[in-house]
């Protein structure tokens, strides 16, 4: 396993790629999990090279109190890497990828950038957006491998790769969940007992709004309160919002979904304590659930 660090070493070895065959790219915050075990199974399955990048929270992005309690260790990092044979790890120093004199940025607009997620942490989106610009850069690569639990991140990132046409496919992968449905996080091992027991509520009430969407209700507003009810049972979970949109742009829904659904993402995020979590499902029109 290759570690790189220097931005000039990964354009240079990039240069290389084609001779090597098809990349892939599973980009990572560190404190790596099952989910990113999945994304890199992904990518080792398919691809001729995987490669691996890691940027610290810490550095990139402002982070809210969720995030700055998570626990970091690069050196488990690279150990669960190496026994996954991922063939480069990229570590941009954090100077290198963003200099004193750095002015460029990506600034997305739109619902993708301004709802939810975006309302929340505003300033997040437009570093996501220069982020994975620059990193697409600098890696070349031929697939990208993201997770749906991120499911405005790779809305985002989906339209970034289409707006500025840069060549490469985007995969991407069902959420991961434990044995009670919740979504695998490093902000689950931030929770106490209670917490935790308290959070699988999150997923059956995702299901719940599932249930009445199946039986033919079209009405958002039900759908939402259905969801909310269900979380309004658990006092230690703090709705933050629940929405209905299209996956893609994050667009609401409208006020009725209509008879033939179309692609339709349930999205919901709450405060368990000092832990933030979202969570969600989505519903393709060609007639399944990703849950």
């Amino acid at each position: 396993m290759r570690i790189i660090y220097d931005l000039d070493e990964m354009t240079e070895t990039a240069r290389g790629w084609l001779a090597g065959g098809s990349v892939g790219l599973v980009p990572t915050m560190s404190n790596l999990h099952a989910g990113h075990v999945a994304l890199i199974q992904s990518s080792l399955q398919e691809c001729e090279l995987s490669v691996v990048s890691i940027f610290d929270n810490l550095l990139q992005l402002e982070l809210d109190e969720t995030q700055t309690r998570i626990p970091r260790s690069l050196a488990d990092d690279l150990q669960l890497l190496d026994q996954q044979r991922v063939d480069v790890v990229f570590i941009p120093r954090s100077d290198d990828f963003y200099p004193v004199s750095f002015s460029t940025h990506v600034i997305p607009s739109g619902p993708i950038a301004e709802r939810l997620e975006g309302a929340t942490q505003p300033e997040n989106i437009r570093k996501v957006a220069t982020a994975m610009t620059k990193l697409f850069q600098l890696v070349r690569p031929d697939m990208v491998y993201l997770g749906q639990k991120k499911a405005q991140q790779v809305a985002l990132i989906r339209k970034l790769v289409s707006d500025l046409n840069i060549d490469l496919n985007i995969r991407v992968l069902p959420i991961v969940r434990e044995s009670d449905g919740v979504a695998v996080s490093s902000s689950i091992g931030l929770l106490s007992l209670a917490e935790r027991q308290a959070v699988a509520l999150l997923y059956r009430a995702l299901l719940a709004g599932k249930a009445v969407i199946e039986k033919g209700e079209r009405h958002s507003a039900v759908i939402e309160k259905v969801v909310a009810d269900l979380i309004a049972t658990e006092p230690l979970l703090k709705l933050d919002y629940i929405a209905i949109c299209d996956p893609n742009t994050f667009e609401e829904m409208g006020e009725t979904l209509g008879v033939d659904l179309p692609d339709l993402l349930l999205v919901v995020a709450v405060h368990v304590g000092a832990t933030r979590l979202i969570d969600n499902i989505l519903w393709k029109s060609s007639g399944y659930w990703l849950i």
